[in-house]
């Protein structure tokens, strides 16, 4: 009956693949949708408010509310394998850059790549890690939310076999802090390494806090976070001003020798 179930969604068309119904199977997989269906069918019961401004399944909102009612198992009992299939159209680079700084703040250090394809389609990877419990699908999207990332399709194969697939809305870099025309920003960071996110500025006023002098290493970003330039400086500056690349969209702040050199911070002015 389940199968036979599951078979009958996918197989129902384009209409019903847009469905809320359709997600919250693929989240859940089809015996526990059907072990639950009663409880399901009132939590969803006023479907519109589960759907996108273009009428399409809200993949948070959805798993958001599983989650919320108890609806969404994640925990294995005792230490297992864990294989999670990711895909991306657009710049993986980029991607696994920001998923790897998003699994390490959910407290997931340890995993490899156990396959990898890339083709037309975009890039396919499959990561294994040894855990007691799945990736928790609604912390993954908040995540990877702040870095301009929405999920198109979240498919649990079973508690230990889950596959994401994932769309850049418009990258960003939640290290960035955002600088605005004419406008002073002054940061600290006991690391020395400083980003910042800019638009529509011709220069940088940069100077660094207490009269440090630094050996200033900037690299510039595209919004696709590839380096379109990187100037550094061999002599030690106390205040530096920089012409700003076209197309530029994120700048790293750092010193070419000792990072530290501007722990106490910088002060940086767009004109």
């Amino acid at each position: 009956m389940v199968k036979k179930l599951f078979l009958i969604l996918f197989c129902s068309g384009i209409v019903f693949a847009n469905s809320v119904t359709y997600s919250i199977i693929s989240i859940l997989g089809p015996q526990e949708f059907q072990r639950n269906e009663r409880f399901i069918n009132k939590v969803f019961a006023k479907e519109e408010n589960f759907l996108n401004g273009k009428g399409e399944p809200n993949l948070y909102k959805i798993s958001q509310a599983l989650k919320a009612n108890g609806l969404l198992s994640l925990t294995f009992g005792v230490p297992k394998e864990l294989l999670v299939e990711f895909e991306i159209k657009e710049n993986p680079l980029v991607f696994m850059n920001a998923l790897y700084e998003v699994l390490r703040a959910m407290g997931y250090y340890y995993y490899l790549i156990k396959e990898s394809q890339i083709d037309e389609k975009g890039y396919r990877f499959i990561l294994s890690m040894n855990t007691e419990y799945a990736i928790d699908p609604v912390i993954l999207q908040e995540k990877l939310k702040e870095y301009g990332y929405e999920a198109n399709l979240i498919e649990r194969k079973s508690l230990q076999e889950w596959k994401y697939s994932f769309k850049n809305v418009e990258f960003k870099y939640p290290k960035a802090t955002q600088l605005l025309l004419n406008e002073s920003k002054f940061m600290a960071n006991l690391a020395g390494e400083y980003w910042y996110q800019c638009e529509g500025g011709n220069k940088l006023i940069l100077e660094s806090a207490n009269g440090a002098k630094w050996f200033p290493k900037i690299v510039f970003f595209d919004k696709f976070m590839n380096i379109i330039e990187v100037e550094e400086t061999k002599e030690s500056v106390q205040k530096l001003e920089v012409t700003l690349p076209k197309e530029v969209k994120f700048i790293k702040v750092s010193d070419t020798f000792l990072p530290i050199n501007i722990k106490n911070g910088l002060n940086v002015i767009m004109q």
